[in-house]
């Protein structure tokens, strides 16, 4: 069993219990553990026991799962770690008899001036020709790609049998140095109990990468009051993990009963081993690292097959109304959407969509808006009406914390009045083909589909004069691109291309917008999908 104590983004606090089955957590109230709050996804993580413990597991949330201040997909839970869904926060405490062994760092002293051997870690190593051969043997064993806790549980196997520790332990420093994990600590023929490290030992080879050995003689003689005598320790070595200059962690080990003591040479074979060691946990580290690549790049493949499957094949491309398109998607899949078609009227009707979020959360929130568009078109000729039932149907089928931004068109290629309707997105631009002026048309936003239920819209109408014009739609991918200085892009640099692009073919225009977007960005990153959508009149 573990306790969890809750506490949500308006103060309020709860406590909870998870115990050997599997606890969702989510604004769902069906969920086992239910979080009423606007910032959680309905089904946002599980909890899950794992050994003597639990393992949090993020179910494609909208804000993710953070362990410690680390946005995680899956992470052992360890007592006291703190997990933020959303804005809520949630301190995980493991029962005390559940417990596996664990570590006390001691604050009492240990004289360092009666240790047989201290220095920096690094120089050279004085060993025999026998131990020089095992640690060549034994490079293979500790460097090659394995996961972080397997290395670790051999290196004390191999410290356990070739230096007889009879208690050891391999801490590893937590990401942004907040503290240590102790990853494997062990007795000799499973002895149970904590096992209490000298902080004086600790630091000397945590924070400065120095190691150490220390006798119960030598401290004895100089105070019977220290640690180690009063803990029985007969002799200690304290080894740090270090790769070039960065500490990762240290290996301890200690002797309680045998009145045989560690040697220099049995501390610089140790610190031959933990170079080892430091190797391997950086190759498991580029492990992990190339595991979480994988999985996004896979993730990121689903998210943009879903939504360039949803994209539609053909547009409008008639005599009186043509209508293009261009999608150019960024470093990561966002939810960026547009349709076009004719209604049975002969209305051209045109749908450019900004979903918020990214990946394959985003796309299936796009598929849901695609559905939700096909399913009602043509139930009504008013696009106000439109977006309040899409508005309904995303509400009640999606997270509250994910919504969609939306502008719909409607052109009679006849009358050429244009009632157009926007859910929080920016109103297209009025493009006068003979005099070149383009001019950004004013919408009344309303909500995004899906904040609230019960929204309303307003559709406006632009009558557009005779002759070639066009109407420009974008998503915030064009105006928001960013060059290496971080300076954005713009509506007026968009308005100015559209200007200089104005005579063009509906196609070439997009392309013109693209290049000069590209233009500006340089080298810098396409970080967001680029989407716009045109429309002629003849």
């Amino acid at each position: 069993m573990a306790d969890l104590a809750i506490t949500l983004s308006n103060g309020q606090q709860l406590q909870r219990r998870v115990g050997d089955g599997a606890a969702t957590l989510g604004r769902d109230p069906t969920c086992d553990v239910w979080l009423d709050d606007p910032s959680v996804s309905r089904r946002h993580a599980r909890i899950v026991r794992v050994g003597h413990g639990h393992q949090v597991e993020d179910l494609d949330s909208k804000n993710g799962t953070l362990v410690n201040g680390e946005q995680v997909r899956s992470k052992a839970l360890e007592s006291g770690d703190v997990v933020t869904l959303g804005h809520v926060q949630i301190v995980y405490t493991r029962e005390a008899h559940e417990q596996p062994p664990g570590v006390v760092v001691s604050d009492q002293q240990v004289n360092l001036e009666t240790a047989s051997f201290s220095r920096r870690a690094g120089g050279p190593l004085h060993l025999s020709q026998q131990r020089l051969q095992v640690l060549y043997d034994l490079s293979g064993r500790l460097t090659s790609l394995k996961d972080r806790d397997a290395l670790l549980t051999d290196a004390m196997d191999i410290c356990f049998d070739m230096l007889r520790f009879e208690r050891g332990a391999v801490a590893v420093k937590k990401p942004g140095g907040r503290g240590v994990d102790w990853p494997v600590v062990r007795h000799l023929r499973g002895r149970e109990g904590e096992l209490t490290i000298s902080r004086t030992t600790l630091s000397r080879a945590l924070e400065r990468g120095e190691y150490v050995i220390i006798t119960e003689d030598r401290q004895r003689e100089a105070d019977p009051t220290v640690s180690m005598v009063q803990l029985g320790i007969r002799s200690a070595m304290c080894v740090p993990l270090m790769y070039n200059d960065e500490i990762l962690g240290v290996i301890y080990g200690d002797r309680t009963s045998t009145s045989t003591v560690y040697s220099q040479e049995d501390a610089d074979f140790l610190a031959g081993i933990a170079r080892q060691v430091s190797i391997g946990l950086i190759n498991a580290r580029l492990l992990e690292e190339y595991k979480l690549k994988t999985q996004m790049e896979k993730d990121l493949a689903l998210a943009r097959r879903i939504q360039t499957g949803l994209f539609p094949r053909l547009l409008p491309d008639g005599p009186a109304v043509r209508v293009a398109a261009l999608n150019e998607p960024g470093n990561r899949v966002s939810g960026d959407y547009y349709d076009a078609g004719l209604r049975p009227d002969g209305t051209v009707w045109a749908l450019i969509a900004d979903v918020t979020g990214e990946g394959v959360a985003a796309s299936l929130l796009m598929a849901n808006l695609q559905a939700a568009v096909r399913v009602t078109l043509h139930d009504s000729a008013d696009p106000a009406a439109l977006m309040k039932r899409w508005n309904e149907l995303i509400h009640r089928n999606t997270d509250a914390s994910k919504f969609v931004t939306a502008l719909l068109m409607m052109i009679d290629p006849k009358s050429r009045e244009l009632r157009m309707c926007s859910a929080g997105h920016p109103g297209p631009c009025l493009v006068d083909v003979a005099g070149r002026r383009v001019r950004p048309l004013v919408v009344e936003p309303g909500f995004p589909l899906g904040v609230i239920d019960e929204a309303d819209f307003t559709t406006q109408t632009v009558t557009i004069g005779p002759g070639p014009h066009g109407l420009f739609a974008y998503t915030d991918g064009v105006i928001e691109a960013r060059n290496t200085e971080d300076a954005l892009f713009g509506e007026d640099a968009m308005i100015e291309a559209l200007s200089a692009a104005a005579d063009q073919e509906p196609r070439q225009i997009l392309q013109s917008v693209r290049s000069a977007v590209a233009s500006f960005r340089g080298t810098a990153p396409q970080s967001d999908d680029i989407t716009m959508l045109t429309i002629a009149l003849t």
